[in-house]
């Protein structure tokens, strides 16, 4: 087999994974094969078994894949001057993407890989590291908060974080059963609950509320 350019390795891999997404979002994780997964991308066997030997391997990429972007995202995020801007900024972003197709079937296959950690460990190591790392990178952004006087000193900051991601992984298992709940009224919610944790702030601007999603 010819080798190819990185940049042509790198959309092929790209194939696979959206194809893969479509599979295990439609027939569920363990009903859907790796025949389906080619069949779905229009590939060769050859060409996917290229890039992914098994479908666990394929999943461990997607789950990977959207973790790195979280990440970058909530690093981004720290670079407003407003901490709790950055924090709306984050729980935006979040929401902005369930909003799309690639984000309901990454969700899909998130709630799957969950229950799923239970029973095995390897993807209980990746799930965990789901969490955690955007626990942390949270509460980095609230401690800053704390710092400037702009949140609570007396409140924990690390289980702030993690009440934070277990607001939104809620709100995805909602979204998923009834994908007709709306996104804005919850974010509203969200929104009022931060403000309620904040400390005036008389000179710094105020932070923009986050957007009317789903209304």
């Amino acid at each position: 087999m010819p080798r190819i350019g990185g940049q042509r390795r790198a959309g092929r891999r790209a194939e696979i994974l959206a194809a893969a997404k479509t599979c295990f979002s439609r027939l569920g994780f363990h009903r859907a094969t790796m025949r389906d997964v080619i069949e779905e991308a229009g590939l060769s066997a050859g060409c996917v078994y290229t890039h992914f030997r098994s479908k666990r391997e394929i999943v461990d990429a997607i789950a990977t894949d959207r973790h790195v972007r979280e990440e970058q995202a909530i690093t981004a995020a720290n670079v407003e001057r407003d901490p709790l801007a950055a924090l709306r900024s984050v729980a935006d972003g979040f929401f902005t993407d369930l909003s799309t197709r690639r984000g309901i079937e990454e969700r899909r296959l998130a709630v799957q890989t969950w229950a799923e950690a239970l029973l095995d460990p390897d993807v209980l190591r990746l799930v965990r590291a789901g969490v955690e790392k955007p626990v942390a990178a949270l509460a980095e952004i609230i401690r800053r908060a704390q710092k400037e006087g702009r949140l609570a000193p007396a409140l924990d900051a690390d289980a702030l974080a993690r009440a934070m991601v277990a607001l939104f992984h809620g709100f995805v298992l909602q979204k998923l059963w009834n994908p007709r709940v709306a996104t804005g009224p919850y974010t509203a919610v969200l929104d009022a609950l931060l403000g309620a944790l904040a400390t005036p702030c008389p000179i710094a601007p105020a932070s923009p509320p986050l957007g009317d999603l789903g209304r």
